[in-house]
Protein backbone atom coordinates (compact mmCIF):
# COMPACT_ATOMS: atom_id res chain seq x y z
CA UNK A 1 0.00 0.00 0.00
CA UNK A 2 1.22 3.49 -0.88
CA UNK A 3 0.41 5.45 2.29
CA UNK A 4 1.34 8.71 0.55
CA UNK A 5 -1.36 8.09 -2.06
CA UNK A 6 -3.89 7.39 0.70
CA UNK A 7 -2.95 10.60 2.53
CA UNK A 8 -2.68 12.87 -0.51
CA UNK A 9 -4.57 11.28 -3.41
CA UNK A 10 -8.08 12.08 -4.61
CA UNK A 11 -10.16 11.90 -1.45
CA UNK A 12 -13.21 10.38 -3.15
CA UNK A 13 -11.15 7.63 -4.84
CA UNK A 14 -9.41 6.79 -1.56
CA UNK A 15 -12.77 6.76 0.26
CA UNK A 16 -14.37 4.53 -2.37
CA UNK A 17 -11.46 2.04 -2.38
CA UNK A 18 -11.82 1.30 1.33
CA UNK A 19 -15.57 1.77 1.82
CA UNK A 20 -16.96 -0.13 -1.18
CA UNK A 21 -14.88 -3.25 -0.51
CA UNK A 22 -15.87 -3.18 3.16
CA UNK A 23 -19.57 -2.77 2.36
CA UNK A 24 -19.53 -5.55 -0.25
CA UNK A 25 -17.87 -7.86 2.29
CA UNK A 26 -20.47 -7.10 4.95
CA UNK A 27 -23.37 -7.53 2.50
CA UNK A 28 -21.95 -10.87 1.34
CA UNK A 29 -21.73 -11.96 4.97
CA UNK A 30 -25.33 -10.86 5.56
CA UNK A 31 -26.57 -12.82 2.55
CA UNK A 32 -24.58 -15.87 3.66
CA UNK A 33 -26.05 -15.66 7.18
CA UNK A 34 -29.59 -15.55 5.80
CA UNK A 35 -29.02 -18.42 3.35
CA UNK A 36 -27.23 -20.41 6.05
CA UNK A 37 -30.27 -19.95 8.29
CA UNK A 38 -32.58 -21.15 5.50
CA UNK A 39 -30.57 -24.35 4.97
CA UNK A 40 -30.35 -25.11 8.69
CA UNK A 41 -34.02 -24.25 9.23
CA UNK A 42 -35.18 -26.48 6.40
CA UNK A 43 -32.73 -29.27 7.11
CA UNK A 44 -32.71 -29.65 10.89
CA UNK A 45 -34.47 -26.70 12.51
CA UNK A 46 -32.92 -23.62 14.06
CA UNK A 47 -33.73 -24.29 17.72
CA UNK A 48 -30.43 -25.91 18.69
CA UNK A 49 -28.32 -23.37 16.82
CA UNK A 50 -30.29 -20.45 18.29
CA UNK A 51 -29.75 -21.75 21.83
CA UNK A 52 -25.99 -22.11 21.28
CA UNK A 53 -25.66 -18.78 19.43
CA UNK A 54 -25.21 -16.46 22.46
CA UNK A 55 -22.10 -18.47 23.36
CA UNK A 56 -20.87 -18.12 19.77
CA UNK A 57 -21.27 -14.33 20.00
CA UNK A 58 -18.74 -14.42 22.84
CA UNK A 59 -16.14 -15.88 20.47
CA UNK A 60 -17.04 -13.39 17.72
CA UNK A 61 -16.97 -10.51 20.22
CA UNK A 62 -13.47 -11.43 21.40
CA UNK A 63 -12.28 -11.58 17.78
CA UNK A 64 -13.75 -8.16 17.01
CA UNK A 65 -12.32 -6.67 20.20
CA UNK A 66 -8.78 -7.79 19.38
CA UNK A 67 -9.12 -7.11 15.64
CA UNK A 68 -10.59 -3.59 15.86
CA UNK A 69 -8.29 -2.61 18.74
CA UNK A 70 -5.18 -3.88 16.95
CA UNK A 71 -6.10 -2.41 13.56
CA UNK A 72 -6.87 1.02 15.04
CA UNK A 73 -3.41 1.27 16.66
CA UNK A 74 -1.70 -0.08 13.52
CA UNK A 75 -3.44 2.52 11.33
CA UNK A 76 -2.18 5.40 13.51
CA UNK A 77 1.41 4.10 13.40
CA UNK A 78 1.24 3.55 9.64
CA UNK A 79 -0.03 7.12 9.22
CA UNK A 80 3.07 8.28 11.13
CA UNK A 81 5.30 6.10 8.94
CA UNK A 82 6.30 3.96 11.93
CA UNK A 83 5.80 0.52 10.40
CA UNK A 84 8.12 -1.26 12.84
CA UNK A 85 5.90 -0.20 15.72
CA UNK A 86 2.87 -1.31 13.70
CA UNK A 87 4.47 -4.76 13.28
CA UNK A 88 5.09 -4.94 17.02
CA UNK A 89 1.39 -4.27 17.62
CA UNK A 90 0.46 -6.92 15.02
CA UNK A 91 2.72 -9.50 16.70
CA UNK A 92 1.20 -8.74 20.11
CA UNK A 93 -2.30 -9.04 18.63
CA UNK A 94 -1.55 -12.45 17.11
CA UNK A 95 -0.09 -13.75 20.40
CA UNK A 96 -3.08 -12.36 22.30
CA UNK A 97 -5.46 -14.21 19.95
CA UNK A 98 -3.70 -17.51 20.65
CA UNK A 99 -3.59 -17.00 24.44
CA UNK A 100 -7.21 -15.91 24.85
CA UNK A 101 -8.41 -18.42 22.25
CA UNK A 102 -6.82 -21.38 24.07
CA UNK A 103 -8.37 -20.29 27.39
CA UNK A 104 -11.81 -19.86 25.78
CA UNK A 105 -11.54 -23.28 24.12
CA UNK A 106 -10.56 -25.11 27.32
CA UNK A 107 -13.13 -23.41 29.56
CA UNK A 108 -15.85 -23.58 26.93
CA UNK A 109 -15.43 -27.33 26.45
CA UNK A 110 -14.98 -28.12 30.15
CA UNK A 111 -18.21 -26.36 31.11
CA UNK A 112 -20.21 -26.96 27.93
CA UNK A 113 -23.06 -28.87 29.57
CA UNK A 114 -23.89 -26.32 32.31
CA UNK A 115 -23.46 -23.48 29.77
CA UNK A 116 -25.88 -25.05 27.29
CA UNK A 117 -28.44 -25.68 30.03
CA UNK A 118 -28.02 -22.10 31.25
CA UNK A 119 -28.76 -20.89 27.73
CA UNK A 120 -32.12 -22.63 27.87
CA UNK A 121 -31.62 -26.04 26.26
CA UNK A 122 -34.42 -28.51 26.96
CA UNK A 123 -34.55 -32.27 26.51
CA UNK A 124 -35.59 -31.95 22.87
CA UNK A 125 -32.94 -29.33 21.95
CA UNK A 126 -30.05 -30.36 24.23
CA UNK A 127 -28.34 -32.75 21.80
CA UNK A 128 -28.42 -30.46 18.75
CA UNK A 129 -27.38 -27.38 20.77
CA UNK A 130 -24.51 -29.33 22.35
CA UNK A 131 -23.33 -30.65 18.97
CA UNK A 132 -23.18 -27.17 17.42
CA UNK A 133 -21.64 -25.57 20.51
CA UNK A 134 -18.92 -28.24 20.85
CA UNK A 135 -17.69 -28.03 17.27
CA UNK A 136 -17.64 -24.22 17.31
CA UNK A 137 -15.63 -24.13 20.54
CA UNK A 138 -13.17 -26.73 19.22
CA UNK A 139 -12.28 -24.18 16.52
CA UNK A 140 -12.47 -21.13 18.83
CA UNK A 141 -8.84 -20.15 18.09
CA UNK A 142 -9.29 -20.17 14.27
CA UNK A 143 -12.68 -18.44 14.70
CA UNK A 144 -11.08 -15.60 16.70
CA UNK A 145 -8.22 -15.43 14.17
CA UNK A 146 -10.60 -15.17 11.18
CA UNK A 147 -12.70 -12.49 12.89
CA UNK A 148 -9.76 -10.45 14.21
CA UNK A 149 -7.52 -10.53 11.14
CA UNK A 150 -10.22 -9.27 8.77
CA UNK A 151 -10.10 -5.61 9.91
CA UNK A 152 -6.30 -5.84 10.22
CA UNK A 153 -6.03 -6.95 6.57
CA UNK A 154 -8.20 -3.95 5.64
CA UNK A 155 -5.93 -1.63 7.64
CA UNK A 156 -2.89 -3.09 5.84
CA UNK A 157 -4.32 -1.47 2.71
CA UNK A 158 -6.06 -4.55 1.29
CA UNK A 159 -9.81 -3.97 1.64
CA UNK A 160 -10.19 -6.03 -1.53
CA UNK A 161 -8.55 -9.05 0.13
CA UNK A 162 -10.75 -8.58 3.19
CA UNK A 163 -13.78 -8.71 0.90
CA UNK A 164 -12.46 -11.81 -0.91
CA UNK A 165 -11.86 -13.58 2.42
CA UNK A 166 -15.47 -13.04 3.46
CA UNK A 167 -16.76 -14.00 0.00
CA UNK A 168 -14.78 -17.26 -0.21
CA UNK A 169 -15.79 -18.21 3.34
CA UNK A 170 -19.45 -17.44 2.62
CA UNK A 171 -19.54 -19.47 -0.60
CA UNK A 172 -17.74 -22.41 1.04
CA UNK A 173 -20.19 -22.37 3.96
CA UNK A 174 -23.27 -22.31 1.72
CA UNK A 175 -21.98 -25.12 -0.54
CA UNK A 176 -20.96 -27.28 2.42
CA UNK A 177 -24.29 -26.60 4.18
CA UNK A 178 -26.11 -27.85 1.08
CA UNK A 179 -23.92 -30.98 0.89
CA UNK A 180 -23.64 -31.87 4.59
CA UNK A 181 -27.08 -30.78 5.83
CA UNK A 182 -29.44 -31.15 2.87
CA UNK A 183 -27.82 -34.01 0.94
CA UNK A 184 -25.97 -36.13 3.51
CA UNK A 185 -28.28 -35.42 6.45
CA UNK A 186 -25.54 -34.67 9.00
CA UNK A 187 -27.86 -32.24 10.78
CA UNK A 188 -26.53 -29.62 13.15
CA UNK A 189 -23.10 -31.27 13.15
CA UNK A 190 -22.96 -30.77 9.38
CA UNK A 191 -23.87 -27.09 9.77
CA UNK A 192 -21.15 -26.58 12.40
CA UNK A 193 -18.56 -28.41 10.23
CA UNK A 194 -19.51 -26.19 7.25
CA UNK A 195 -19.03 -23.08 9.38
CA UNK A 196 -15.71 -24.42 10.67
CA UNK A 197 -14.41 -25.06 7.16
CA UNK A 198 -15.25 -21.53 6.02
CA UNK A 199 -13.54 -20.09 9.11
CA UNK A 200 -10.38 -22.13 8.49
CA UNK A 201 -10.27 -20.89 4.88
CA UNK A 202 -10.59 -17.24 5.95
CA UNK A 203 -7.95 -17.66 8.66
CA UNK A 204 -5.51 -19.36 6.28
CA UNK A 205 -5.82 -16.63 3.62
CA UNK A 206 -5.27 -13.81 6.11
CA UNK A 207 -2.34 -15.49 7.89
CA UNK A 208 -0.67 -16.24 4.57
CA UNK A 209 -1.03 -12.56 3.65
CA UNK A 210 0.85 -11.43 6.75
CA UNK A 211 3.47 -14.21 6.77
CA UNK A 212 4.26 -14.97 3.12
CA UNK A 213 2.15 -12.50 1.13
CA UNK A 214 2.72 -8.92 0.00
CA UNK A 215 1.62 -7.29 3.24
CA UNK A 216 2.94 -3.83 4.12
CA UNK A 217 3.52 -5.05 7.68
CA UNK A 218 4.47 -8.64 8.50
CA UNK A 219 4.04 -11.12 11.32
CA UNK A 220 7.62 -11.60 12.55
CA UNK A 221 8.84 -14.11 15.08
CA UNK A 222 10.60 -11.51 17.23
CA UNK A 223 7.32 -9.59 17.68
CA UNK A 224 5.28 -12.57 18.88
CA UNK A 225 5.34 -11.47 22.50
CA UNK A 226 2.84 -10.11 25.00
CA UNK A 227 3.57 -6.41 25.52
CA UNK A 228 1.19 -5.45 28.31
CA UNK A 229 1.02 -1.76 27.39
CA UNK A 230 -0.02 -2.70 23.86
CA UNK A 231 -2.48 -5.30 25.16
CA UNK A 232 -4.14 -2.68 27.38
CA UNK A 233 -4.51 -0.31 24.41
CA UNK A 234 -5.91 -3.06 22.18
CA UNK A 235 -8.51 -4.14 24.74
CA UNK A 236 -9.39 -0.56 25.69
CA UNK A 237 -10.07 0.50 22.08
CA UNK A 238 -11.69 -2.79 21.04
CA UNK A 239 -13.95 -3.20 24.07
CA UNK A 240 -16.80 -1.27 22.44
CA UNK A 241 -16.95 -3.86 19.60
CA UNK A 242 -17.04 -6.69 22.16
CA UNK A 243 -19.76 -4.97 24.21
CA UNK A 244 -21.94 -4.32 21.16
CA UNK A 245 -21.73 -7.97 20.10
CA UNK A 246 -22.68 -9.24 23.56
CA UNK A 247 -25.45 -6.65 23.97
CA UNK A 248 -27.20 -7.90 20.82
CA UNK A 249 -27.94 -11.22 22.50
CA UNK A 250 -29.15 -9.59 25.73
CA UNK A 251 -31.42 -7.14 23.89
CA UNK A 252 -32.85 -9.87 21.66
CA UNK A 253 -33.66 -12.03 24.67
CA UNK A 254 -35.29 -9.08 26.49
CA UNK A 255 -37.34 -8.00 23.49
CA UNK A 256 -38.55 -11.52 22.72
CA UNK A 257 -39.74 -11.99 26.32
CA UNK A 258 -41.42 -8.56 26.30
CA UNK A 259 -43.19 -9.45 23.05
CA UNK A 260 -44.60 -12.63 24.57
CA UNK A 261 -45.67 -10.73 27.71
CA UNK A 262 -47.61 -8.04 25.86
CA UNK A 263 -48.31 -9.74 22.54
CA UNK A 264 -48.17 -13.09 20.78
CA UNK A 265 -46.08 -15.31 18.55
CA UNK A 266 -47.29 -13.27 15.58
CA UNK A 267 -45.73 -10.13 17.09
CA UNK A 268 -42.42 -11.95 17.52
CA UNK A 269 -42.60 -13.13 13.90
CA UNK A 270 -43.30 -9.58 12.66
CA UNK A 271 -40.40 -8.28 14.75
CA UNK A 272 -38.12 -10.89 13.18
CA UNK A 273 -39.21 -9.79 9.70
CA UNK A 274 -38.53 -6.15 10.67
CA UNK A 275 -34.98 -7.01 11.72
CA UNK A 276 -34.37 -8.84 8.42
CA UNK A 277 -35.68 -5.90 6.38
CA UNK A 278 -33.58 -3.45 8.35
CA UNK A 279 -30.45 -5.61 8.59
CA UNK A 280 -29.10 -4.67 5.18
CA UNK A 281 -29.12 -0.97 6.11
CA UNK A 282 -27.61 -1.62 9.55
CA UNK A 283 -24.93 -3.95 8.20
CA UNK A 284 -24.15 -1.63 5.29
CA UNK A 285 -23.65 1.25 7.73
CA UNK A 286 -21.48 -1.02 9.85
CA UNK A 287 -19.43 -1.87 6.74
CA UNK A 288 -19.03 1.83 5.93
CA UNK A 289 -17.83 2.55 9.48
CA UNK A 290 -15.38 -0.37 9.39
CA UNK A 291 -14.01 0.76 6.02
CA UNK A 292 -13.62 4.32 7.30
CA UNK A 293 -11.74 3.37 10.48
CA UNK A 294 -8.29 2.70 8.95
CA UNK A 295 -8.57 5.88 6.87
CA UNK A 296 -9.24 7.90 10.02
CA UNK A 297 -6.32 6.20 11.77
CA UNK A 298 -3.89 6.95 8.91
CA UNK A 299 -4.86 10.63 8.77
CA UNK A 300 -4.90 11.01 12.54
CA UNK A 301 -1.39 9.54 12.76
CA UNK A 302 -0.19 11.81 9.95
CA UNK A 303 -1.89 14.84 11.61
CA UNK A 304 -3.92 15.56 8.47
CA UNK A 305 -6.94 16.63 10.49
CA UNK A 306 -8.78 18.73 7.88
CA UNK A 307 -8.70 15.91 5.34
CA UNK A 308 -9.80 13.51 8.10
CA UNK A 309 -12.84 15.71 8.82
CA UNK A 310 -13.75 15.75 5.11
CA UNK A 311 -13.75 11.93 5.11
CA UNK A 312 -16.15 11.96 8.07
CA UNK A 313 -18.44 14.54 6.42
CA UNK A 314 -18.54 12.57 3.15
CA UNK A 315 -19.42 9.39 5.04
CA UNK A 316 -22.16 10.98 7.15
CA UNK A 317 -23.74 12.66 4.09
CA UNK A 318 -23.88 9.40 2.15
CA UNK A 319 -25.25 7.49 5.15
CA UNK A 320 -28.04 10.03 5.72
CA UNK A 321 -29.07 10.07 2.05
CA UNK A 322 -28.97 6.25 1.90
CA UNK A 323 -31.04 5.97 5.08
CA UNK A 324 -33.68 8.35 3.72
CA UNK A 325 -33.89 6.48 0.39
CA UNK A 326 -34.20 3.13 2.15
CA UNK A 327 -36.95 4.42 4.44
CA UNK A 328 -38.84 5.82 1.42
CA UNK A 329 -38.54 2.40 -0.25
CA UNK A 330 -39.98 0.79 2.90
CA UNK A 331 -42.92 3.23 2.82
CA UNK A 332 -43.56 2.50 -0.88
CA UNK A 333 -42.81 -1.23 -1.07
CA UNK A 334 -42.95 -2.41 2.55
CA UNK A 335 -45.98 -4.65 2.05
CA UNK A 336 -44.28 -6.48 -0.81
CA UNK A 337 -41.09 -6.90 1.27
CA UNK A 338 -43.11 -8.37 4.16
CA UNK A 339 -44.92 -10.82 1.88
CA UNK A 340 -41.57 -12.32 0.75
CA UNK A 341 -41.01 -13.58 4.30
CA UNK A 342 -44.26 -15.57 4.27
CA UNK A 343 -46.39 -13.35 6.53
CA UNK A 344 -50.03 -14.23 5.84
CA UNK A 345 -52.20 -11.61 4.12
CA UNK A 346 -54.32 -10.96 7.22
CA UNK A 347 -51.26 -9.67 9.10
CA UNK A 348 -49.60 -7.73 6.26
CA UNK A 349 -51.16 -4.37 7.16
CA UNK A 350 -50.37 -4.54 10.88
CA UNK A 351 -46.85 -5.76 10.08
CA UNK A 352 -46.42 -2.83 7.68
CA UNK A 353 -47.41 -0.34 10.38
CA UNK A 354 -45.00 -1.86 12.91
CA UNK A 355 -42.11 -2.02 10.43
CA UNK A 356 -42.63 1.64 9.50
CA UNK A 357 -42.20 2.45 13.19
CA UNK A 358 -39.22 0.11 13.60
CA UNK A 359 -37.32 1.61 10.65
CA UNK A 360 -38.08 5.30 11.29
CA UNK A 361 -34.56 5.83 12.63
CA UNK A 362 -32.97 4.70 9.34
CA UNK A 363 -31.52 8.11 8.38
CA UNK A 364 -29.65 8.33 11.72
CA UNK A 365 -28.15 4.85 11.94
CA UNK A 366 -25.22 5.53 9.61
CA UNK A 367 -24.24 8.69 11.48
CA UNK A 368 -24.14 6.80 14.78
CA UNK A 369 -21.92 4.02 13.37
CA UNK A 370 -19.66 6.57 11.63
CA UNK A 371 -19.08 8.76 14.68
CA UNK A 372 -18.58 5.76 16.97
CA UNK A 373 -16.07 4.28 14.51
CA UNK A 374 -14.33 7.66 14.24
CA UNK A 375 -13.79 7.90 18.00
CA UNK A 376 -12.67 4.27 18.14
CA UNK A 377 -10.14 4.88 15.34
CA UNK A 378 -8.49 7.81 17.15
CA UNK A 379 -8.44 6.02 20.51
CA UNK A 380 -11.20 8.01 22.25
CA UNK A 381 -12.91 4.83 23.38
CA UNK A 382 -15.00 6.49 26.11
CA UNK A 383 -16.94 8.49 23.52
CA UNK A 384 -17.22 5.42 21.28
CA UNK A 385 -18.61 3.39 24.20
CA UNK A 386 -21.13 6.08 25.15
CA UNK A 387 -22.47 6.32 21.58
CA UNK A 388 -22.55 2.62 20.64
CA UNK A 389 -23.50 1.03 23.95
CA UNK A 390 -25.86 3.90 24.71
CA UNK A 391 -27.80 3.34 21.49
CA UNK A 392 -27.45 -0.42 21.16
CA UNK A 393 -28.01 -1.40 24.76
CA UNK A 394 -28.76 1.21 27.46
CA UNK A 395 -31.48 3.29 25.81
CA UNK A 396 -32.93 0.41 23.82
CA UNK A 397 -33.10 -1.71 26.98
CA UNK A 398 -34.75 1.10 28.97
CA UNK A 399 -37.33 1.86 26.25
CA UNK A 400 -38.05 -1.86 25.73
CA UNK A 401 -39.06 -2.15 29.39
CA UNK A 402 -40.63 1.30 29.84
CA UNK A 403 -42.85 1.72 26.75
CA UNK A 404 -44.83 -1.57 26.42
CA UNK A 405 -46.84 -1.12 29.67
CA UNK A 406 -48.35 2.00 28.05
CA UNK A 407 -48.51 1.16 24.32
CA UNK A 408 -48.10 -2.63 24.15
CA UNK A 409 -45.79 -4.31 21.65
CA UNK A 410 -45.58 -1.09 19.63
CA UNK A 411 -43.19 0.06 22.37
CA UNK A 412 -40.71 -2.67 21.45
CA UNK A 413 -40.73 -1.62 17.77
CA UNK A 414 -40.41 2.03 18.77
CA UNK A 415 -37.55 1.36 21.20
Amino acid sequence: MDIKEVLNGNIFKVWAKFIIASVVGVVLNTIYTMVDGIFIGQGVGLAGVNIAWPAVTLVVGIGLMIGIGTSSIIAIYMGKGENKKAEKVLGTGVTLIVCIGVVVTILGLLFRMPIIKLLGATSDTLESALDYYTIIFIIAVPYIFATALNPIVRTDGRPDLSMIMIGIGAIANIVLDWILVMKLGFGVKGAAIATSASILISMSVSLYHFIKGKATIKVKKENLKIHMEIVKRILKIGFVSFAIQISYGIILLTQNRTMFTYGSTIDVAIYTVATYINCFLVNTCMGIAQGLQPLIGYHYGAKKFERMKKLVYITISICIVSGILIYISILLFGREMIAIFGVSSEYIESAYEMIRIYCIGSPAIGTIFTISGYYQAIGKNTYANIISIGRGFVFQFIFTLALPPFIGTTGVFLS
